[in-house]
């Protein structure tokens, strides 16, 4: 949340250190740290910016500025929990100063909750070491929000905890500046919500999950209010209170991921294997027809007594695929009249159930197959495919993280709610070769596949790194390479008509001073390099976080 006051941040900034230092009690935590950036590139290297939950610009030569933070147990009981925090961002471009943190979270019972603008997300398996969900992770700034559920593995007892669950549900706000195209929206609504399961009572424990999606509601920039049907957005259904396409299709812009996976405690450490499928549309969420085929695999391994070596990161991933090159539905070719003398204008959608003769349909759109009778639908179809959608099924062209309606799409801020590893608009146009864009859709580059490596461990007592190395290759999406998602033009000189190669590498060291307890310092040389673009970068940071571990 950007406030219009910046020096408000900056005082409450300093406040907070020294009442972080005053207290002794053992349920305050506290940390101060000087951040100070620098970069060959304007856009930053990916692995010092990214994934940090949007404290840092991701476009700039060099960014300073002081990061205070405190949480406060403000009850423990054996049923209630209450904690609460607040962190600020106190920029040395004083307009870019941000109240970063500011929430309320615990539990009642068996029932967690968090209220506000916290850096947490229940979905997160270790953004630090790997590539980063494709939803819910931390690569943008907290969104102001209410979630509440189950947020860790809860074992059901009548089951004789054979059975464990977790879950969620949450309601946030995008109040940043959204407005930049016609179909930009501000003030949008986001909905998300999850459930797990998975096998309790032994070693290796598989597991089942279901992440969801959705943006809703907001005001377009000609003062129009999208209407809002909660519940159609909740189940991702067409609603008549929207009309239109949303009427047919569902109410709002949705994202979803099927997450399996295992968690297995060995003798040799914690291991976590996962297989994540994300969709946007009912053809990828229906597994069973195996049209989905975009993926990520990853095994997360935290070995025991291995100071050298306490966590690995191995990640393959593809996103290139999202339902295949079919444009998403059939279009009317030209402009058609039913015998009940309903008419249908060229390039709207044809629904096979509004179609009341499909004899009278074929004879009058495609009058080469005049002769041919007894037009069944599926046989339609297949015709359709074949003569207007290049042999091609329809459904295709899924534009993660996209929408038609929302052309923010999955942004705050500026920055990916998802992966990293997809390019806005923004980004792709300070690296790209010009070309006549289509301009309605945010994310450039969200078809990307690669290979993800990330590490820590310990030199020696004191000292700790990190490394992380990602190579993809990047082929832009859909809504560019072709003159919109339901277009077969193909758009000229477009950037990446040819796969593009980029790696991204960091490697990060901090080291405890033996001067006071809590004090790190910690640095971090990263770069880019490929066929995107190539960009070096460092970042010094001097931490003072006494609840931290050495």
């Amino acid at each position: 949340m950007r406030i219009n006051n910046s020096y408000l941040v900056f005082v409450l900034a300093l406040l907070m250190f020294p009442i972080g230092l005053s207290a002794q009690e053992e349920s305050l935590k506290y940390d101060a740290t000087l951040h100070v950036l620098g970069s060959s590139n304007d856009i930053r290297p990916m692995w010092m910016v990214n994934n940090e939950w949007g404290r840092f610009n991701q476009f700039g030569s060099s960014e300073a500025l002081v990061e205070l933070g405190a949480s406060f147990r403000v009850v423990e009981k054996k049923q209630l929990t209450l904690n609460a925090g607040l962190r600020a961002l106190a920029n040395f471009e004083l307009s870019e100063s941000v109240l970063q943190e500011a929430y309320l979270s615990g539990n009642l019972g068996f029932v967690d909750f968090s209220l506000g603008k916290e850096q947490y997300s229940p979905l997160i398996i270790d953004d630090v070491l790997t590539s980063g969900m494709y939803l819910m992770n931390s690569n943008t700034r907290p969104i102001p929000r209410v979630t509440i559920g189950i947020f860790d593995y809860l074992p059901l007892g009548f089951t004789k905890n054979w059975v464990e669950i977790k879950g969620g549900i949450s309601q946030g706000w995008l109040n940043d500046e959204r407005v930049q195209k016609g179909n930009s929206a501000n003030n949008v609504l986001l909905h998300e919500k999850f459930a797990y399961m998975r096998l309790g009572n032994t070693k290796v424990k598989p597991y089942a999950g279901l992440a969801h999606s959705a943006l809703f509601g907001g005001t377009r920039p000609n003062g129009t209010e999208i209407p809002i049907d909660f519940w159609a957005t909740f189940m991702a259904k067409g609603s008549a209170t929207l009309g239109g396409g949303e009427e047919t299709n569902a109410a709002g812009a949705h994202m979803g991921m099927w997450d399996f996976g295992f968690n297995w405690q060995s003798g040799f450490g914690d291991v976590h294997f996962y297989w994540q499928k994300p969709f946007a549309d009912a053809s990828g969420l229906k597994l069973y027809n195996w049209e989905n085929k975009d993926y990520t695999i990853g095994v997360l391994v935290k070995p025991k007594d291995v100071s050298w070596l306490s966590g690995i990161s191995i990640e393959v991933f593809k996103s290139d695929v999202q339902s295949g090159y079919g444009i998403p539905d059939p279009l009317y070719p030209e402009s058609y009249t039913d015998e009940s003398g309903n008419t249908f204008g060229q390039g709207s959608i044809i629904w096979m159930h509004e179609i009341d003769d499909f004899d009278h349909f074929m004879h009058t759109l495609f009058p080469e197959t005049a002769e041919t009778t007894g037009w069944e639908e599926e046989e339609v179809v297949r015709y359709l495919e074949v003569e207007l959608n290049e042999g091609h099924k329809y459904g295709g062209r899924d534009d993660y993280m996209n929408n038609g309606s929302y052309y923010n799409g999955w942004t705050y801020s500026g920055v990916n709610m998802g992966t990293p590893l997809f390019h806005t608009a923004e980004k792709v146009r300070k690296y790209a070769n010009t070309w006549d864009e289509v301009d309605q859709v945010f994310f450039y580059n969200n078809r990307v596949n690669g290979f993800h490596l990330g590490a820590e461990g310990c030199v020696s007592p004191k000292v700790k790194y990190r490394i992380k190395s990602t190579y993809t290759l990047n082929k832009g999406s859909y809504a560019e390479e072709f003159r919109g998602r339901s277009s077969w033009t193909r758009t000229e000189n477009y950037f990446f008509s040819e796969t593009k190669h980029q790696l991204y590498s960091m490697l990060e060291v901090r080291w405890a001073t033996p001067w006071f307890d809590g004090l790190f310092l910690s640095g971090r040389a990263a770069f880019d390099t490929g066929q995107l673009y190539d960009s070096f970068g460092g970042q010094l940071s001097i931490v003072y976080a006494p609840s931290l571990k050495k």
